[in-house]
């Protein structure tokens, strides 16, 4: 190669960083804090002091194109805050949902696309403005960017998850510290723009099915299934990962109880579930819309499944990876393995999911010291930038907790809808 040759590729290469810097470089977005729900401000810092913003502007309203200062709720120096995160003392709450997609609203009042709640952040430099974004709802952010996503095979998508779905209503200390995941409904957790949920069955007779955290008994599924039913009688393009993970009560969950959930679930969900498909892993998101069935479920009990060949839409058992982490390093380095030696994947299921979270050790729980809320605090700041500048290409589904507290589903929209993600991840 002529030395020509050589200055010109290194040339490419600086430009490319340096183009790599610019579109990041104070790029911003709002979180809501797991702890206690106030709205928090995040910026990337980590470019060439010449293009990081001088200010951050919390405001009611999109200040791109704004001379006025009516609307603004806070103004940040960057400088006096050098992470690039303030947590503010705005409250956010549980509001009622944007754009007609609250539970309550008429079917015929959703309108399609994004939705803003008044809550945006803004980065200036030198008054000029760099980035500009709000708080959202992402109900229909599959069928938004159909003409993108249509061409991609279904396991190179991103999918943002939660983990424990359905853990996010319960009384006390102890459930509201140790067993509760999430602090949205299903339904809220789907508008925001969640594409797997992770369920955890456990049967109490005639009570019926439940959603549980290990032992411990949350609330009625049915109710649940009726979320999903009607979040896609709303959202019909979206795909929907359910994953029935673990049956953890009674610890003998027979096959006869097997039988009865199963039959609830064809009940309630049956007419959104989508056939399992034989070539998946070749299979293109248009052709999973042709089929006109959003949902899929999969079933983590392998004998099962294999005993249930008249139920087609009953999915193989799909992989999490679970570090049982007790620390940040710990989970990036779990991560970070996972990706590079998980090797291949099941034909009959070649989904996958990383769980970002941590976990609360036993001297934690009896003392107190670290509950659910603080390590998801502590956490999703983290998996924000580790998914955002690292793993996201390279990663399948990814589930956290307290997801309002990271910005995974951005992220996705993101890496989904750019550069090219059709190669099949082995």
């Amino acid at each position: 190669m002529s030395r020509a040759c050589c200055v010109i590729i290194i040339s490419q290469i600086i430009l490319a960083c340096v183009d790599a810097y610019n579109s990041k470089c104070g790029k911003v977005h709002l979180t809501v804090s797991a702890r206690d729900t106030y709205i928090e401000m995040n910026w990337i810092t980590e470019c060439p002091k010449y293009l990081q913003p001088d200010e951050i502007i919390l405001s009611r309203k999109n200040m791109a194109g704004r001379d006025e200062d009516q609307d603004i709720l806070l103004r940040v120096q960057p400088l006096d805050y050098p992470d690039g995160y303030l947590k503010t003392k705005v409250k956010f709450g549980h509001p009622f949902l944007p754009g007609g997609w609250d539970y309550n609203d008429d079917v015929g009042t959703k309108a399609p696309g994004p939705h803003c709640f008044p809550y945006w952040i803004s980065s200036f430099n030198n008054s000029h403005i760099i980035d500009s974004r709000c708080l959202a709802i992402q109900p229909t952010w599959m069928a938004d960017n159909k003409d993108l996503l249509a061409d991609r095979y279904l396991d190179t998508l991103l999918l943002p998850g939660t983990h424990n779905s359905g853990a996010f209503l319960g009384e006390g200390t102890f459930q509201e510290q140790f067993i509760l995941n999430q602090d949205r409904d299903i339904w809220t957790q789907l508008v925001f723009g969640i594409r797997y949920l992770d369920f955890r069955i456990g049967y109490y007779g005639a009570q019926g099915f439940f959603l549980n955290h290990d032992k411990f008994r949350i609330q009625e599924v049915r109710p649940l299934f009726q979320q999903i039913k009607k979040f896609l009688l709303a959202s019909p393009n979206e795909m929907i990962v359910l994953d029935f993970h673990r049956f953890p009560y009674p610890s003998k969950f027979s096959e006869d109880i097997h039988n009865r959930f199963i039959k609830i679930v064809n009940e309630d969900l049956g007419e959104f579930a989508a056939t399992v498909l034989s070539g998946m892993r070749t299979t293109k998101l248009r052709e999973f819309w042709a089929l006109n069935k959003s949902l899929i479920i999969c079933y983590n009990n392998q004998a099962v499944v294999e005993s249930k060949k008249n139920e087609t839409w009953l999915w193989h058992p799909l992989r999490q990876y679970w570090g049982d982490a007790r620390s940040l390093q710990d989970l990036k380095r779990h991560i970070r393995k996972v990706i590079d030696e998980r090797g291949d994947l099941p034909k009959a299921n070649p989904f996958w999911a990383l769980m970002a979270e941590l976990t609360p050790r036993p001297i934690d729980v009896f003392f107190g010291t670290y509950n659910l809320r603080k390590l998801a605090q502590e956490t999703n700041r983290e998996v924000t930038k580790w998914f955002r500048d690292e793993f996201g290409k390279e990663s399948n589904i990814v589930a956290t907790d307290y997801f309002v507290g990271n910005d995974i589903i951005d992220i996705a929209i993101d890496i989904n809808t750019r550069g090219n993600r059709n190669k099949t991840i082995s």
